[in-house]
């Protein structure tokens, strides 16, 4: 399957999730993003939060992510990506809720 039909399927499934958990700000990057990924390739994606989700919010979100996607889910926040791998992470996103 061609890159763009696996991340529009991929938004598809995943864009009503983030909005129902209030997410503000949404990518994915990795190897998804890079069109480099396997049958056992985890879904790497970047959220912005709420200010007052928790820690609960967010594995109920990862859940979530997980069961619309039916695929493993990494799920970074913005704010705590490491500052030696930021560029590399930003470089490859694709902008899913903004």
């Amino acid at each position: 399957m061609k890159k763009d039909s696996v991340i529009e399927d991929i938004k598809r499934a995943i864009k009503p999730v983030l909005k129902r958990h209030n997410v503000i700000k949404a990518g994915i990057f990795g190897s998804y993003a890079r069109g480099e990924q396997n049958k056992n390739s985890d879904i790497d994606i970047l959220v912005k939060l709420n200010d007052k989700a928790g820690l609960i919010e967010i594995i109920r979100l990862k859940m979530s992510l997980q069961k619309a996607t039916k695929k493993k889910i990494d799920l970074v926040e913005y704010e705590i990506i490491r500052s030696e791998i930021k560029d590399n992470i930003l470089r490859d996103e694709i902008v899913i809720l903004k």
